[in-house]
């Protein structure tokens, strides 16, 4: 297949090439167990899977897998948990799904499809659950849309697309909801935007963009808002920031960047704060930092890297950060891992790796 250039409770996401962002609140009353949900780029599918509380194994939910549109990329569920949102790169589209509330199994075809500018590979939704937000990497743009909460259907808002720089990549909103952050291939930057908590649209802040290294691919911020994270598939390092809270502003922390794995596709900050995940991807394995909680700054947990299946690509951790998962795009599978809460090293999970569709690609948990 051809492709186009190269991106329990709270849950974040972190999409291969895209994204990783916290994305959805589920009431602690909700009687089910949480699902992952995967998308195979090469298959044109998608798939879920249901979580064991206790072990953090996975078993099947969907057989078939369900067909939706060619190169899907970047998956995001919107906060009350009815929708879930596909951004598919050669169909320029995003395509949702429904959840339903008890079981966590999807529609076995799409709800709604809304057109994109070109190549969209990385989405995310405002915590408030009214606007999705998508980087159009060929068209240089992000598209924002207004959600519909009762059918999934989007409109553009007024303005948009918005200026993105070269290639935007990886995007990510602040905990606040008042900031838009996208890693731009590129133009080797961080751009970042002003939310309009009315009408969703953007605003350059003052001072973006912000530099950062070779090819940004993706962005984490940590839960409180504090920091945020770019790893940079080329140049092999992370650039870490602090967040100005008045501005949304970013400054480079002391002894930024930070070596990592080669080729860097995808990261994520596990929900406490603590602890920071890169999949590298020509390594094959998995990196981790301790996050020091005053200064932002990154330490090598012991034992890192973590083998992981054949080219990892899309983080996600668990809301009760016991547990992480990635897709291996070369191996076909998900790895599973038990989250040492005192350390932040990985266990893998009895049973993993999990078998998936060709070329899983963005993975979300809710």
């Amino acid at each position: 297949m051809a492709r186009r250039p190269s991106s329990f409770r709270l849950v974040w996401v972190l999409a291969a090439t895209l994204v990783s962002v916290p994305l959805a609140v589920r009431a602690d009353t909700t009687p089910r167990a949480p699902s992952v949900y995967v998308v195979n780029d090469g298959a044109g599918t998608l798939i879920a899977f249901r979580v064991d509380v206790a072990t953090g194994a996975l078993s099947p939910e969907t057989a078939p897998a369900i067909a939706t549109d060619k190169n899907p990329y970047s998956i995001a569920i919107e906060p009350a948990g009815r929708w879930l949102y596909v951004a598919h790169g050669d169909a320029s589209s995003i395509v949702a799904f429904g959840i339903d509330s008890i079981k966590g199994t999807l529609t076995p075809a799409p709800v709604s499809r809304a057109a994109t500018d070109d190549y969209p590979v990385s989405v995310a939704i405002d915590p408030a659950g009214r606007f999705l937000y998508v980087s159009a990497m060929v068209a240089n743009a992000i598209g924002v849309y207004a959600i519909n909460p009762e059918t999934s259907s989007l409109t553009p808002v007024a303005g948009s697309p918005f200026a993105a720089g070269t290639r935007p990549s990886g995007n990510a909103i602040h905990p606040n909801g008042r900031y838009l952050y996208v890693a731009s291939l590129q133009s080797r930057s961080v751009i970042a935007f002003a939310i309009n908590r009315v009408t969703g649209a953007l605003e350059l802040v003052p001072g973006s963009p912000f530099p950062a290294g070779t090819n940004p691919r993706a962005i984490a911020i940590d839960p409180r808002g504090r920091f945020a994270y770019v790893v940079n598939a080329v140049s092999n390092d992370i650039s870490s920031y602090s967040i100005d809270p008045q501005t949304g502003g970013l400054v480079p922390l002391p002894g930024d960047p930070t070596p990592t794995g080669e080729n860097p596709r995808a990261v994520a900050v596990a929900p406490g704060g603590g602890y920071l995940y890169v999949a590298s991807h020509f390594g094959n394995s998995i990196w981790a930092y301790t996050i020091e909680r005053a200064s932002g700054a990154l330490r090598p947990v012991p034992g890192q890297p973590f083998a992981a299946g054949k080219n990892p690509r899309g983080l996600a951790i668990d809301g009760r950060g016991r547990f992480l998962y990635c897709t291996n795009y070369g191996a076909n599978s998900i790895s599973a891992y038990r989250i040492d809460p005192n350390a932040g090293a990985l266990t893998e999970i009895a049973g993993s790796p999990y078998s998936t569709g060709d070329g899983p690609f963005g993975i979300v948990i809710f």
